[in-house]
C-alpha cells in the first residue's frame, strides 16, 4: 500500500475497523504500522485516532511499534496504560485517553494490534499535552489572557518515552511548581465535587505559566490581591497589591521588569480621558488646572500645551479623545514615587499610589488594570538588591531629587501576572479566594461543561 495512493487532502479520511482481526493479518504484522501510517486518522473501537501527528515518529523507526509486540502489549505499553488510568491524580480524565480501550488488550493480534499501537501513541501525546500545557488554551476564555500554549515535539516525546519509560517522562513534564504539587496532594484528599473542581481549575492554570519562573521572579496573584517575590526557590517577600476592577480586569501574562522610573509622570490613557475626565471637564473646564495636570494639543512628542478653558469640551468626542493629559511628578501623582516597567501590549505596570490607605481594605480590585504596590520603595530596594545593582543604596536620593529618573536592572526580573483562587501557604494552610473576575467559572465551563 503506497503512501501516494493513500494520501488524503483537506478532509480527514477515516478507516473503520470492526474490532475483529482480519483473516489475512499475520502475527509478524502486529507491531508494524506501515499499512495505516499514510492516513490522517483511523477509527478503531469507536475512537478516532489522529495518525498524522505521530507518523514522523514511526517513519523514523521504520514503522515498528513500541507499545505492542507480536501479541499483546510490551512492558512499556502496560506501563503507559496504567499511567493513563492514574491520570485522575493530576485532575485529568482517564476516559479522555482510554475511551473504548478493550479489556482484552493483551490478546489482540493482527491489525487490531497495529491499531492499538497507534491508539496508545495518540493517547500518550494528548495526555502529556494536557499534563504539561493544559487541557484548555489559556486565551480561549478571555482576550486579556495572553499566554501561549506550551508546544510538545511529538517525535521527541515518543522517542523519550521509548527510551526512559512513560512514567519517568510524565514525572519530568508534570508542573514542578510548589503550588501545583500542593494542590495535587489536596486533590487526593478531597471528595467534595465542587471543591475538587476548584482545585482542578487552579491546577490547570499552573500548567499555563512557564515551567521555569526564573531564579529571581515576581508572581502577582490577582485573585488574592497579593504579590510574591521569590529567589532561589524561596519566598523572600509577600505584600499587598491593588489590582484592576471587575470592569478593568488586570490581564494575565508573563514578561520581565527591565527598569523602574522614579518620580514618574502619569500620562492618562485615551480611554480614561474620554470616559472619566471629559465629563468632569464639561462640568468644570478648570478641572485640570486645579489638579496641576498639563494638557497637550495632541499625542505627538512636540505637541504644544493647551489652555483647557479655551476648548469647547461639549464638541469633543470621548471615543476619539484627541488631547494628551499628563500629571507631573509630585506627592499627589497617581503613580506615586516609582513605577516598575515591563513590555506588554496592555500598557500595565507595577506602581506606587497616592492613595495608600486603600491597601487596608478587603476588596482591592480598584484600579484601571495596573498593579499598585504597597510600600513600593521597600519593594524597589529588595529588587535592586536581588539584582546586585550598584544603584540599590542610591534609590532614596533619586526620589529626593524630584527629577524623573529611569534606573535599569542589570538583569531583567521575570514577572508573572496570574490568577489563583486557591493557594497553599508556607505552613500548608489552604487559602481560598473569591473569584473576583469570574475566571474560575469560565475555565470550569471549558473543563467540565458547567460551573
Amino acid at each position: 500500500m503506497s503512501s501516494c495512493s493513500n494520501r488524503v487532502s483537506a478532509l480527514v479520511r477515516i478507516l473503520i475497523f470492526t474490532g475483529i482481526a482480519f483473516a489475512t493479518a499475520t502475527a509478524s504484522q502486529a507491531a508494524n504500522v506501515a499499512p495505516f501510517i499514510a492516513h490522517q486518522a483511523i477509527k478503531w473501537q469507536g475512537t478516532v485516532i489522529n495518525v498524522e501527528p505521530i507518523a514522523p515518529f514511526y517513519k523514523r523507526r521504520l514503522f515498528n511499534g513500541i507499545w505492542t509486540a507480536r501479541k499483546g502489549l510490551t512492558p512499556k505499553g502496560v506501563e503507559l496504560v496504567n499511567l493513563l488510568i492514574q491520570s485522575g491524580s493530576d485532575g485529568l480524565e482517564p476516559s479522555d485517553y482510554l475511551s473504548n480501550w478493550p479489556a482484552n488488550a493483551d490478546q489482540l493480534t493482527g491489525e487490531n494490534l497495529v491499531a492499538a499501537e497507534l491508539y496508545l501513541s495518540d493517547a500518550a501525546v494528548r495526555y502529556i499535552r494536557d499534563l504539561h500545557s493544559g487541557r484548555t488554551t489559556p486565551a480561549v476564555s478571555e482576550p486579556d489572557i495572553v499566554i501561549a500554549r506550551k508546544k510538545i515535539d511529538n517525535t521527541a516525546l515518543l522517542s523519550e518515552m521509548n527510551k526512559s519509560g512513560p512514567a519517568k517522562v510524565a514525572a519530568k513534564l508534570r508542573p514542578s511548581h510548589r503550588q501545583y504539587q500542593a494542590l495535587r496532594k489536596l486533590l487526593a484528599n478531597t471528595t467534595d465535587p465542587a471543591a475538587r473542581q476548584k482545585i482542578i481549575v487552579n491546577m490547570e492554570r499552573w500548567r499555563w505559566v512557564p515551567s521555569n519562573l526564573g531564579k529571581n521572579h515576581i508572581l502577582v496573584n490577582v485573585a488574592a490581591f497579593k504579590m510574591h517575590t521569590r529567589s532561589n526557590g524561596k519566598t523572600v517577600d509577600t505584600r499587598r497589591v491593588i489590582v484592576g476592577s471587575e470592569y478593568h480586569k488586570t490581564p494575565m501574562f508573563s514578561s520581565a521588569i527591565n527598569h523602574s522610573q522614579f518620580n514618574p509622570t502619569w500620562t492618562i490613557s485615551r480611554n480614561i480621558a474620554g470616559n472619566e475626565i471629559l465629563p468632569k471637564l464639561r462640568r468644570d473646564p478648570g478641572y485640570l488646572e486645579k489638579r496641576g495636570y498639563d494638557l497637550y494639543a495632541s499625542w505627538e512628542p512636540d505637541a504644544p500645551k493647551m489652555n483647557a478653558a479655551q476648548i469647547d469640551w461639549e464638541s469633543v468626542n470621548g471615543k476619539k479623545f484627541p488631547y494628551k493629559i499628563v500629571q507631573p511628578p509630585g506627592p499627589d501623582n497617581a503613580l506615586g514615587v516609582v513605577k516598575f516597567l515591563f513590555p506588554n501590549k496592555f500598557n500595565v505596570y507595577l506602581h506606587d499610589t497616592a492613595n495608600r490607605d486603600l491597601f487596608s481594605g478587603p476588596n482591592r480590585a480598584l484600579s484601571h488594570g495596573c498593579i499598585r504596590v504597597e510600600k513600593p520603595m521597600e519593594f524597589a530596594n529588595l529588587l535592586y538588591q536581588l539584582d546586585k545593582n550598584p544603584a540599590a543604596p542610591k534609590l532614596q536620593a533619586v526620589v529626593d531629587s524630584e527629577k524623573t529618573t529611569a534606573v535599569k536592572f542589570r538583569k531583567e526580573i521575570p514577572v508573572h501576572l496570574s490568577y489563583f483562587t486557591l493557594w497553599v501557604d508556607e505552613a500548608g494552610k489552604v487559602q481560598n479566594f473569591k473569584d473576583v473576575y469570574g475566571r474560575d467559572k469560565l475555565v470550569a465551563n471549558l473543563l467540565f461543561g458547567s460551573a
